[in-house]
C-alpha cells in the first residue's frame, strides 16, 4: 500500500520472490485487478468535423495508393516535453 506506483516486476525484486507469485498475491489474496491508465481529452465542436475531414482524406490517399503500405499504431506515444509513456503502466487496485 505504501508504494502502490511499484509495479508488480519491482515489487518481486524487492521481497525477493517470482513475479507470478506477486501477482498471485495482488490478484487472489488482496482482491486487485490490474487497470491501465488512460488519459481522455474532451471533443470540442469542431473536432467531429476535423476527424470527418481526416477520414476523408485518408480514404482519398489509400485509394490513390492502393499498392502502398500504411500502418498505424497506437502502442506508443512520444511527446517533446519528455512525458512517460503510459501504454504498458498498469496499476492494481480493488
Amino acid at each position: 500500500m505504501r508504494s502502490s506506483t511499484r509495479s508488480a516486476w519491482r515489487h518481486a525484486v524487492k521481497l525477493g520472490m517470482s513475479e507470478s507469485t506477486v501477482r498471485r498475491i495482488l490478484h487472489k489474496d488482496l482482491g486487485f485487478h490490474p487497470y491501465k491508465m488512460m488519459i481522455v481529452q474532451m471533443l470540442n465542436e469542431g473536432d467531429y468535423q476535423q476527424r470527418l475531414a481526416f477520414a476523408d482524406l485518408m480514404l482519398k490517399i489509400i485509394k490513390e495508393h492502393e499498392d502502398a503500405i500504411i500502418m498505424m499504431s497506437d502502442e506508443a506515444h512520444f511527446h517533446l516535453n519528455g512525458s512517460v509513456n503510459k501504454q504498458n503502466f498498469r496499476y492494481w487496485a480493488a
